[in-house]
């Protein structure tokens, strides 16, 4: 058993407690979101961009945050995140206009970036080499929390209370992560002599926006152009920083395979395990008939397996090399995924239930020591900069798989409701897409072993 001093058990707290916030607001606005739509009147487009300009904020906000954490110190960053992240929540329940609930959601969106980036670091440049693993498996079991969280909590507040609610009952949670902190004793700052990379955030900014936007278009003509464009930018911004001496992103620390490899294993699991979720849902509620309330209770069975399986494999990793535990855990999701392709009208539910038993215990085994690999295979003075490039991954990730479901669903269904005359094509689709999300893990694990070279190195 690990034993933690007060200063530890303050910074685990504040950091895992930031990321679960921020998972379960994630999580929980889209159930709020038909609710928002009728208060306020919005059409079916604005309606998306509730989430789409939220997630957009996160995205662009997230590499530089890494610097400027590295620049004025985590400790302060953090708590700036936690205060910007109380004015977006409360702004977002006190919105009287689609205008204004939109200009919070940004607010939120960067603080989210903020709390993403900083709650990691803070727990990996604040704790002893013997006790990051175990730090990092309890935030990251924190983040499955926050997720297992939002369908019935989140549920339950917007069905009894109002949509508002579910805004309102996080402000409590959020001052008591300011109050943990506040109480951290450290800070942690690196660079506070070099200026700030303004071309390279620019590049970026507009690059990640571009690409994000147009793959929420990939179908259409004018969305290809605009996401090849924000490609292009991406490629310039990080030809600019290997040529600047003081960048906003470090892009020399890809020059280490174990960072390098920890990154790519980490967003081919998104590409994949992102549009599963989509397919468990789909097959609940349409082929198998359950109502949104049972579905939801079944769904909560891979998170939460997710949670006992980060902590776990947090302690592991002082055992075992970090990779081994990757390349174990995505294999054991590539099986899970299998047993998904075999999905028809006549599926036995324990087939569905087993799948979803081994992505929890397959995510769950490779995600804490992912994350302790791409924050700790880099200098500590970039742990920050370690921490923004795997939130960056995660949301390019989530982005592009959500963009290959809706490309799939689009090929094969068309622009028709999902109703019983369409299965057959549903089921079609969720086969490709299972398809595709084991040929994505596959790689992951080819990926994630090939990092014991750059242990061997």
């Amino acid at each position: 058993m690990i034993l933690y001093s007060t200063q530890e058990k303050y910074i685990i707290a504040a950091g895992s407690l930031a990321t679960v916030i921020v998972a379960f607001l994630l999580n929980a606005a889209p159930v709020a979101l038909p609710s928002i739509a009728k208060a306020f009147g919005m059409n079916n487009v604005l309606q998306n961009w509730v989430d789409t300009i939220f997630l957009l904020s996160i995205a662009v906000f997230s590499i530089p945050c890494g610097k400027i954490c590295q620049k004025y110190g985590i400790k302060k960053i953090l708590k700036i995140g936690i205060i910007i992240f109380f004015i977006g929540t409360l702004g977002t329940g006190i919105s009287q206009n689609a205008t204004m609930l939109l200009l919070f959601r940004v607010i939120l969106g960067i603080a989210s970036a903020i709390l993403n980036v900083a709650s990691i670091a803070i727990i990996v440049e604040g704790m002893p080499n013997e006790k990051k693993g175990p730090g990092v498996g309890i935030a990251v079991a924190a983040v499955y929390i926050g997720i297992a969280l939002s369908p019935i909590l989140g549920g339950s507040l917007i069905f009894n209370f109002g949509w508002q609610s579910l805004f309102y009952a996080t402000l409590p949670i959020i001052l008591i992560n300011y109050y943990l902190v506040y109480k951290i004793s450290d800070e942690f700052i690196h660079d506070t002599r070099e200026s700030f990379d303004i071309t390279g955030t620019t590049l970026y900014s507009i690059g990640i926006i571009l690409f994000i936007y147009g793959f929420t278009r990939i179908l259409e003509l004018t969305g290809q152009i605009i996401t090849l464009t924000g490609i292009i930018l991406l490629i310039a911004f990080a030809l600019w920083e290997l040529r600047n001496k003081n960048p906003i992103f470090e892009m020399r620390l890809f020059k280490n395979l174990r960072f390098t490899a920890a990154n790519l294993a980490c967003l081919f699991s998104y590409f994949a395990t992102f549009m599963i979720t989509y397919v468990y849902n789909y097959h609940l509620q349409y082929i198998m008939g359950m109502n949104s309330q049972t579905a939801g209770l079944y769904l909560i069975i891979t998170p939460a397996i997710m949670v006992v399986m980060s902590i776990i494999s947090g302690y592991l990793i002082k055992k075992f090399k970090g990779e081994i535990l990757t390349g174990c855990g995505l294999a054991i999701l590539a099986v899970a995924f299998m047993l998904l392709c075999t999905l028809n009208n006549n599926t036995p539910l324990e087939l569905i239930l087993l799948a979803m038993t081994l992505h929890g215990i397959g995510y769950g085994l490779f995600s804490s020591p992912n994350t302790v690999l791409i924050t700790t295979s880099v200098p500590v003075d970039e742990a920050s900069k370690a921490s923004a490039s795997l939130s960056a991954m995660r949301l390019i990730g989530q982005t592009v798989s959500l963009g290959i479901f809706t490309t799939v669903f689009a090929i094969i269904m068309g622009n028709v409701a999902i109703e019983p005359q369409y299965y057959p094509l549903l089921l079609q689709s969720s086969h490709i897409i299972t398809i595709l999300a084991v040929i994505f893990v596959a790689i992951g694990t080819a990926i994630s072993f090939l990092g014991l070279k750059g242990v061997e190195n």
